[in-house]
């Protein structure tokens, strides 16, 4: 009898291989044909799980998002306020190996979109949680006194996640703007009108900012 192979468990299987190739030898290595070599299985195989590679890529974003989200919540355990947000944006803007990689897939996710309308709906759903997350962390500053209580939450929210979701794009790009110490810079320059002493402790924009390379 040949083997049963659970379908949703196949389907991750390549998901994951997908973005493991990504991530050690760039997204331009990750074809179809490289995911089935790694897997052992000829590329027609790939396709009795997935209708395209569009549906791969679709996948491996929802991937990257729920990846995500572990290591913020693994990040956040105990904090709060403005250190709770910075620990959360260094796992989503690419300053590290694994955020780098993940920018690839995301960027190149949004390269398919503009001919596959149906494939943004995964993006909205990660905008509506990560800004809910931001909006909940900066009302914590808010209440620990880190913010003052005239900071409009909403628009900083909306500031913050069209900046690190723009810090993906500009790294892939190479552009100057990508450099880390940039980035802090414009996430810092976004909360300082409203921040207080506290504040500036508790974000360690100061370390994040004078730490990087310029």
């Amino acid at each position: 009898m040949p083997k049963r192979v659970d379908r949703e468990q196949r389907r991750a299987q390549i998901v994951s291989t997908y973005l493991t190739i990504a991530a050690r030898e760039g997204i331009d290595a990750a074809t179809t044909r490289a995911v089935a070599a790694e897997l052992g299985v000829a590329t027609g195989a790939l396709w009795h799980y997935f209708s395209g590679f569009d549906e791969v890529l679709h996948e491996a974003l929802k991937q990257v998002f729920h990846r995500t989200n572990d290591r913020i919540a693994a990040r956040l355990e105990g904090l709060s306020g403005l250190r709770a947000l910075t620990e959360m944006l260094q796992e989503i803007i690419p300053t590290a190996p694994v955020t780098e990689s993940e920018a690839y897939v995301v960027v190149s996710f949004w390269g398919r979109v503009p001919s596959h309308p149906d494939m943004a709906e995964i993006q909205s759903v990660i905008v509506s949680h990560w800004h809910n997350e931001l909006h909940r962390l900066l009302t914590q500053a808010v209440r620990d006194e880190e913010l003052t209580p005239e900071a409009p939450l909403g628009v900083i929210s909306d500031t913050i996640l069209a900046l690190s979701m723009g810090a993906q794009l500009e790294y892939v790009l190479r552009t100057p703007l990508a450099q880390p110490h940039r980035q802090w810079q414009m996430v810092h320059h976004t909360l300082a009108p409203w921040m207080t002493e506290s504040g500036h402790a508790a974000g360690r924009f100061r370390e994040l900012i004078g730490s990087l390379p310029r």
